[in-house]
């Protein structure tokens, strides 16, 4: 999927744009800050030192105080300590708790208003994140309808578009970022616990409910992801599996996000959506330490290990085009164990290794990504398609299908003959059921039994079609022929 230069000139001009490219912007989400008794000016202060760039602060919007910012008082004061230290405040907007989103006590009129509200309180913002992981139950019920259907992607999509119609009435040169999506989800209606949507599906969700709305206007113009680890024990180059993702699944994201809007008013990454990764860590152990409470609860990481993956993921950040800012969840730690650890700064307020190896990696990135940078066009056809016959282990003929990515395939038998003995010609024969089946592959593989007959006289074609789920528009097709060799 990644474009190589054909030439040498292309090549030159490919790495030249690259040492030009800016690279994406270093800052801290974190709420702590507008507690502290100083309104966070020592705080703001230390990240600005550390050379982050932009600081991240929630704003919830309660339903049932409709009218009401929240922590209007605390906001007042860190918004401009946090401007004097010379740090871009970004403003998180989103509905909690969800308890209220479903309860039917919040509508995206209501919410729009709120985010006005917030947008005249504070002009000196430009930057909004509308939504915070709407993908999972804790910040957005339900996830689901009574008959297995999505459900959060076109009831959030409505508060998304609302929000950026709002803002952008407010302000055209306002920079709507939209969902703040999780990287992971369970895609099941009736899971015991956690009843969530992967980002793919959830993309697909939205996608579709945008395209039926008829809208003619974007809903975001830049795209807020977390690329968490799955366990903070995970290297940087451990993904998840499809359909969900983490930073190193990018590509995966870019796609969804294509899949979904292509072709509409809402830009994708191929034509000005920009990516921001608004909230990512790798707790790390706490043991021993001062200014901790109770029992950790995850497994955690190590505090160099944490140091060489956040340094890693900022240098690599640099090199990815569509990747604007990255910021790590918690500039100081939460004391409780049974929060979040994954800080630059430990809970008493001493540095980690981790907030020089970012200092360094920022001024080592300063002038963009030291290598090629890593270009993402999409893909045509399935992921990781593949179609193969067999003769299985009773003679029949099979067919082995594979996909990356949930794809239906449609498999036909088609022109069966049989060679004529003694010279004579082919005469046709008929499959021993419909020449045709269609079933679900992906991801991973599926093995299906065909009617074919299998001998050295038999000829014959089988075609195999793979549509993704994703997009119906690509498809990836093979035609195999029979017999099939042993």
């Amino acid at each position: 999927m990644r474009l190589l230069a054909a030439a040498t000139a292309l090549t030159v001009s490919l790495l030249a744009g690259a040492s030009a490219a800016p690279a994406a912007d270093v800052g801290a989400n974190d709420d702590s800050a507008k507690f502290a008794a100083d309104g966070g000016v020592a705080m703001y202060r230390e990240m600005a030192a550390v050379g982050l760039r932009q600081t991240i602060v929630g704003v919830r919007f309660k339903p049932s105080q409709a009218l009401v910012i929240q922590d209007k008082q605390l906001l007042d004061r860190a918004i401009p300590n946090a401007l004097d230290a010379g740090l871009r405040v970004v403003l998180a907007v989103y509905p909690y708790p969800p308890r209220e989103i479903e309860a039917g006590l919040g509508t995206p009129t209501l919410f729009a208003s709120y985010v006005a509200a917030v947008a005249q309180a504070y002009p000196q913002v430009r930057q909004f994140v509308i939504g915070n992981e709407p993908n999972q139950p804790a910040f957005w019920r339900p996830q689901f309808t009574r008959t297995g259907a999505n459900a959060s992607g076109a009831a959030f999509g409505r508060y998304l578009a609302a929000a950026y119609d709002t803002l952008k009435g407010i302000d055209p040169g306002l920079e709507i970022v939209g969902i703040g999506l999780s990287p992971r989800g369970n895609d099941k209606p009736k899971a015991k616990s956690n009843v969530s949507t992967s980002p793919v599906r959830f993309l697909r969700a939205l996608g579709t409910w945008y395209r039926a709305s008829g809208r003619t206007r974007p809903v975001m113009d830049s795209f807020s992801f977390h690329p968490y680890p799955n366990r903070a024990t995970d290297p940087l180059d451990r993904g998840y599996g499809w359909p969900n993702a983490g930073f190193v699944n990018l590509d995966r994201i870019k796609l969804a996000l294509w899949d979904a809007f292509n072709g509409t008013s809402q830009p994708t990454t191929i034509n000005g959506l920009r990516l921001h990764l608004d909230e990512v860590g790798w707790q790390v152990d706490t043991s021993r330490r001062v200014g901790y409470q109770g029992k950790e609860n995850v497994p955690v990481t190590d505090e160099i290990t944490q140091a060489a993956i956040y340094g890693d993921l900022i240098r690599r950040s640099a090199c990815e085009p569509d990747v604007d800012e990255v910021s790590f969840f918690g500039f100081r730690d939460d004391g409780l164990r049974t929060g979040f650890q994954a800080a630059l700064q430990r809970a008493d307020g001493t540095p980690r290794p981790a907030a020089d190896a970012v200092r360094a990696a920022i001024a080592d990135t300063a002038t963009g990504c030291a290598d090629a940078p890593r270009p993402w066009t999409p893909i045509a056809e399935v992921v990781g398609a593949e179609s193969e016959l067999r003769v299985g282990s009773l003679g029949r003929v099979m067919v082995v299908l594979a996909a990356s990515e949930e794809a239906r395939a449609t498999v036909c038998v088609l022109r069966l003959s049989v060679r004529g003995m003694g010279g004579a010609a082919a005469r046709p024969i008929r499959a021993t059921s419909p020449g045709c089946r269609t079933v679900v592959v992906g991801p991973g593989s599926l093995s299906q039994t065909l009617s074919a007959p299998v001998g050295g006289d038999v000829r014959g074609n089988v075609s195999v079609e793979l549509t993704a789920v994703s997009n119906l528009t690509r498809q990836t097709l093979a035609e195999h022929e029979l017999p099939v060799p042993r």
